[in-house]
C-alpha cells in the first residue's frame, strides 16, 4: 500500500493534479491540487459536483484567474500521448465562487455543479482510471494533469 495512510476516504472520485512532465515550463503557472468528483455527501454512484482544492504551492495569480480554466476528462488514462490529441469524454469550466475554512485555516475550494452527472465507476461512461487535464484558455498545453481514482 502506498500514499498517506492517515488520510480518510470521503467517497466519490479523486484526481491529484500535478505539472504535466511533457509540457514546456512557461506561462501560465502550474496549478496543482486535488480535484474531487462527488454527490455532496450522499454516497451515491454518480458525481453531481466537482471540487478543486489547490495545493499551497499553487500561485496566487493562478487562483485569481481560476474562472478561466477548463477541466477535461479524457476517453483513456494514457499519459504517454499528448493531451492535445487525446479525445475528451467530458469537459467543463471551473469557476472560483466558494472560499471555505478548513480546520481553522483559510483554504480555497472551487466547486461547480456538473451539467451532466458522471458515473463513479470503471469502464463505459465511468470516470475512474481516466486522464484528467486542467487547461488555461490562454495556453496550448495543459497546466496540470492526473488520473482519476476512487476517493
Amino acid at each position: 500500500m502506498c500514499g498517506d495512510l492517515s488520510r480518510q476516504s470521503y467517497g466519490g472520485a479523486l484526481a491529484v493534479l500535478s505539472f504535466p512532465p511533457r509540457s514546456p515550463r512557461s506561462m501560465p503557472p502550474a496549478m496543482t491540487g486535488r480535484l474531487t468528483f462527488h454527490d455532496c455527501g450522499k454516497g451515491g454512484p454518480m458525481a453531481t459536483h466537482a471540487t478543486f482544492t489547490p495545493d499551497k504551492s499553487s500561485t496566487g495569480r493562478s487562483l485569481d484567474n481560476l474562472d478561466s480554466y477548463v477541466v477535461g476528462i479524457h476517453e483513456t488514462g494514457d499519459l504517454t500521448k499528448s493531451a492535445m490529441i487525446s479525445p475528451f469524454l467530458y469537459k467543463f469550466t471551473m469557476t472560483q465562487d466558494n472560499q471555505s475554512l478548513q480546520d481553522g485555516q483559510q483554504e480555497w475550494l472551487m466547486e461547480v455543479p456538473l451539467s451532466h452527472p458522471m458515473k463513479i465507476e470503471v469502464g463505459g461512461d465511468g470516470i475512474i482510471g481516466r486522464r484528467v487535464t486542467l487547461w488555461s484558455q490562454q495556453a496550448v498545453d495543459p497546466i496540470a494533469e492526473g488520473i482519476i481514482g476512487y476517493n
